[in-house]
């Protein structure tokens, strides 16, 4: 708007005082709403300002194909409410002034106004006669500037009705399409079949905490889980594989520290694959994740004070090795959720022995059932002043 160019520039070399300043603002702001409330024209044009203002804060969210859509709709409004006025206005000015601005003027009414009579008693300090005088009142008249007050303020309640009632309209357009579009809590895949309610008598099972989908037509070959982790797949049947206390260490590093508890988890054979159903994997999955082996400490070579050395055996002590099998990672369809890890391989088989599925810095762990045959499954250690260090079992 044009009012707006009334603020004076500061000078960067010529300082003005804070007080004069806000004076001088105040001055401008009192010129610019006494424009508005005597030019119709330009309290429109404020309006329109308003409520181009108010309709881009109310689609900020919205895309930029919508944005200019409810623009193009607010202008075209605009247009024809300003045609409207223009019609009117010129209407009014055709039209004779009112019969008060008459009155106000001087010209005689159509009607005779009503008078009131007061009676005044004029005393003189001589004895005389008391004299009564008719006084006439005029009536109140109201005045041109009285009547543009009034049709102004009418115009300007018109318009913050106009004004109210396309922001209500506009308001209940984006709240459809806001309740209409998915939100991004709902964008969730639900797998393809339910789980089933056993009755409380039966025994449970694994089968109860998964959705089972392969007696249903088009569906996987294969049960989903229904609860996030991670889980193995063999044979047709989920098994839960459970978080490790202990971090699984950079691949620079030879060996983890001691883990004294066993696997909660045992697969009968090492044909596995692995589904892992979490969250945070949604959007960054990696491309391949990483089965790293956790041999088992048989036996512990000492030195007495002496310098004689010794072994002793241990039980219940494992170490995460920098030895690992690379698996694949695939999508599973219509679970965005769900990944799929599985070797390029479909003929491979992990050997007997206790493992870790590493995602990032975390270990799932689970034993292969069977007889340890694979070296990379057994170590020795020795417990030196210097320290400690790990080896392969040593062939007897």
């Amino acid at each position: 708007m044009v009012m707006t160019s009334e603020f004076p520039r500061i000078d960067q070399d010529k300082m003005v005082s804070p007080h004069a300043q806000e004076v001088e603002y105040a001055l401008i702001l009192s010129r610019m709403i006494n424009t508005v409330k005597e030019d119709p024209s330009q309290l429109r044009l404020t309006i329109y300002e308003f409520a181009r203002a108010r309709l881009k804060m109310d689609t900020s969210w919205a895309e930029e194909a919508e944005r200019k859509r409810l623009s193009d709709a607010l202008e075209t409004a605009i247009q024809g409410v300003e045609q409207f006025s223009a019609r009117r206005d010129e209407k009014e000015r055709l039209q004779p002034p009112p019969q008060s601005a008459q009155i106000a003027f001087g010209s005689p009414p159509a009607e005779p106004p009503a008078t009131s009579m007061v009676a005044i008693r004029q005393v003189d300090s001589a004895p005389k006669s008391v004299v009564v005088k008719e006084v006439y009142w005029r009536p109140d008249a109201e005045t041109v500037v009285q009547a543009q007050t009034r049709v102004l303020l009418s115009t300007l309640a018109r318009f913050s009705i106009g004004i109210l009632l396309f922001g209500v309209v506009a308001g209940l357009a984006i709240y459809k399409q806001r309740a209409s579009a998915p939100s991004p809590a709902t964008i969730i895949a639900k797998p393809a079949a339910s789980p089933s309610i056993q009755d409380a008598s039966q025994p449970s099972s694994v089968a109860a905490d998964v959705k089972t989908t392969a007696g249903l037509p088009g569906s996987l070959p294969f049960p989903l889980p229904s609860d996030y982790g991670v889980y193995a797949l063999n044979d047709a049947k989920l098994s839960e594989l459970y978080l490790l206390a202990e971090q699984v260490p950079d691949k620079r590093i030879a060996m983890s520290t001691p883990i004294n508890q066993p696997s909660r988890t045992t697969l009968p054979d090492g044909k596995a694959r692995f589904v892992v159903f979490r969250r945070d994997l949604v959007g960054s999955a990696p491309d391949r994740i990483e089965v790293r082996v956790v041999a088992r400490v048989v036996r512990a070579l000492m030195f007495d004070a002496k310098g004689k050395a010794s072994f002793s055996p241990i039980s219940d002590a494992w170490n995460i090795r920098n030895l690992s099998y690379e698996f694949r990672v695939r999508p599973i369809p219509g679970n965005p959720e769900m990944l799929m890890v599985q070797s390029e391989n479909p003929d491979f088989v992990l050997p007997a022995g206790r493992y870790v599925l590493a995602l990032k810095n975390q270990g799932y762990d689970f034993t292969v059932n069977g007889k340890v045959t694979d070296p990379t499954q057994c170590l020795e250690r020795t417990d030196a002043a210097n320290g400690t260090f790990y080896s392969d079992c040593q062939k007897q």
